[in-house]
């Protein structure tokens, strides 16, 4: 099994996740987004989580009717859980002996990859499937992954825990894998089959997006500075991605390049807002905040 050297200290609490300890006390936050005159309105902010811990890495389901997140509750056991956006009402979707991250949604609209940090604390993919059942290892050759992003069926994009961390491709039939690019954040999206946006960090206050296209094998550097390493895309009338910085939400006008504060939720009591995540048809914004 390939194996990539573990690392200590700030990097280790970032990516990996098997201290539990380490984790922040964090929420998830949920508001309803309204594109209109050729404008983006956030509105009615609500705490779904709503307790101390850790409840974090929100996933919309793909058709926008309930999200899946990351729970650390008082028995120390990080699982997935299921928030209904109709009924409010929260359910858990696994439970096992062993602790699931990033729940991520697969093409194939049956199943979810997640990160199980296992009990010799091997970090690999491992699926699940929506209707029910146990798990089936996606990477076995694969360990110390720490984040994941599906580029299309059989490709998935890895940030690995390495020293710095590293962004890779890898096939999943073959589980051949090759590294990208260096330094970079957690945070990935694919917009289109084969592609990847992604962040290069050049220091720790600096977070470029940089986009990768597997099919031309060609990389596009830094076209855009964001104010903070996590986003998510938001389909408007120009190219926007929606960030957290502090207790701002800011959407980046890739056109106009400018950015714009849509929302300011100081009054909620949040004062670092980190994961971002949109749900497909737009109508919907989750953010992490502490």
């Amino acid at each position: 099994m390939a194996k990539h050297k573990l690392m200590s200290g700030i990097l280790l609490v970032f990516l990996c996740f098997n201290s539990v300890a380490q984790l922040p006390n964090t929420d998830i936050w949920l508001l309803d987004i309204k594109k209109d005159n050729n404008k983006i309105e956030l509105s009615n902010p609500i705490n779904i989580t709503n307790r101390k811990g850790y409840d974090n890495q929100p996933a919309f389901s793909p058709d926008g009717k309930y999200l899946l997140y990351t729970s650390v509750k008082e028995d120390n056991q990080s699982d997935i859980y299921k928030y209904d956006l109709t009924t409010k009402s929260i359910s858990q979707f696994t439970k096992t002996t062993v602790s699931e991250y990033s729940p991520t949604f697969m093409p194939d609209g049956k199943n979810i990859s997640v990160v199980m940090v296992e009990k010799d604390s091997t970090q690999r993919l491992w699926k699940y499937p929506l209707s029910g059942g146990p798990a089936n290892a996606l990477t076995p050759d694969i360990d110390s992954i720490g984040y994941h992003c599906w580029m299309n069926a059989d490709s998935i994009a890895l940030i690995m825990i390495t020293n710095p961390p590293t962004l890779e491709i890898a096939n999943i039939k073959t589980q051949k894998h090759k590294i990208i690019a260096k330094d970079v954040g957690r945070c990935m999206t694919s917009l289109s089959l084969g592609t990847l946006d992604y962040i290069q960090k050049k220091d720790s206050v600096t977070f470029n997006l940089c986009n990768f296209d597997k099919n031309k094998k060609d990389i596009i550097k830094d076209f855009y500075k964001l104010p903070s390493e996590d986003f998510a895309f938001l389909l408007f009338t120009e190219p926007t991605y929606i960030t957290g910085k502090g207790s701002k939400v800011n959407a980046s006008f890739l056109f106009q390049k400018k950015d714009k504060v849509l929302l300011d939720l100081a009054n909620k009591n949040i004062h670092k807002i980190t994961r971002i995540a949109v749900s497909k048809d737009g109508l919907h914004l989750a953010i992490v905040a502490e």
